[in-house]
This record gives C-alpha cells, structure tokens and sequence, in this order.
C-alpha cells in the first residue's frame, strides 16, 4: 500500500508499506502543490525511521491527494 503523508511542516512524504501496515519505504520530502503519482517514486529505507517517528508523535498524517489537486486546477 502507498500513501501521501503531510508533516506539520507542511511538506509531503511518499509512505509504502505492507499488508500488515508495517513502513517499508518512504520518499519525500514533497511540496504539496508538486505531487506526482505514488508509483513514480523510488521508496527507499533512508528516512523510514524519521517517518514512523514522527508518525508516532502525531507529527505526520495522512492525506489524499484528489482533494488538493482538484483545489489546485479550480485556482
């Protein structure tokens, strides 16, 4: 499963991770405005631990991303 991620920085974090919900990958950091698709990034484990931390700590949360881009094109 691949899910779009906003810090409270406000950038945005590509997360994938398996079927039991464990972080096997992330990508980012994104600006909210620039999302591409979920398949188009490279998942790697470079900041896998920064993510479930600050996931953890409710720093982090999930977001769709047709709500934004929809906001966007009506701008």
């Amino acid at each position: 499963m691949k899910d779009f991620w906003q810090h409270d920085n406000g950038k945005v974090y590509a997360v994938r991770s398996d079927s039991f919900g464990r972080i096997t990958g992330a990508a980012g950091p994104f600006d909210p405005d620039d999302l591409g698709s979920l398949e188009e990034f490279h998942y790697g484990p470079a900041i896998v631990d920064w993510v479930k931390k600050a996931i953890a700590e409710h720093k982090c949360h999930r977001i769709s991303v047709a709500p934004i881009k929809r906001a966007i094109s009506q701008l």
